[in-house]
């Protein structure tokens, strides 16, 4: 007779595989509707760099911006509501994480505030703080996640903010598009990937 896995009750043991098992669930959607916005946030980046470089006449606040993140913010709740994904309000890692989001969040705002509010920063260095900042928190979700993709995303990321520094302003759009496509959305795809294969 083979020996247990582990010394629990086999009801225990049982409710302890069902919470692994939700774990990784939460995991893989969490990451892929990541993924999914910072692909879409890069198709806004990219689209409104081209409707300002190649002077095309649409409104990108409304059909770019507006449209694209209202339809996204639905389709967001209806996924997680689709998966039934609860998020735990004392998780470790998600505490953590909304700690960092919200760090972000703040240098963000400082950032765009002495750009737009005080003038004192060009797009190019206004873009290339950001993506340094970005860098820092792929390295920390590399460090949190214990996965090399983030850490990828990290190097990226600082590669795009040192280029940013050096365009022109017209480019400062471009090159955070490309940021949030390679070195964001693509590093989370292939996480979540990883982790749907660890779950099988």
């Amino acid at each position: 007779m083979p020996a247990p896995l582990t010394s629990l009750p086999v009801a225990q043991e049982t409710e302890l595989a069902l919470s692994v098992e939700r774990a990784y669930s939460e995991a893989v959607v969490t990451e892929r509707l990541g993924a999914i916005w910072a692909l879409t946030l890069a198709k806004c980046f990219l689209a409104q760099w081209a409707i300002n470089y190649y002077l095309i006449p649409v409104n990108g606040l409304v059909y770019i911006w507006t449209l694209t993140l209202a339809m996204l913010s639905a389709a967001s709740l209806y996924y997680l509501h689709a998966h039934q994904v609860r998020l735990k309000v004392f998780s470790t890692h998600l505490r953590l994480h909304v700690a960092m989001i919200l760090g972000g969040v703040v240098a963000l705002g400082f950032i765009l505030y002495a750009r737009f509010a005080l003038g004192a920063l060009s797009n190019a260095t206004a873009a290339g703080l950001m993506a340094a900042l970005m860098g820092t928190w792929s390295l920390a979700r590399a460090t949190l996640r214990r996965a090399w993709e983030p850490f990828l995303g990290a190097l990226l990321w600082w590669g795009v903010a040192g280029e940013a520094l050096q365009s022109p302003n017209a480019q400062a759009l471009l090159w955070l598009g490309l940021g949030l496509l390679f070195a964001q959305a693509l590093p989370a795809f292939s996480v979540a990937a990883r982790t749907a294969r660890l779950r099988v």
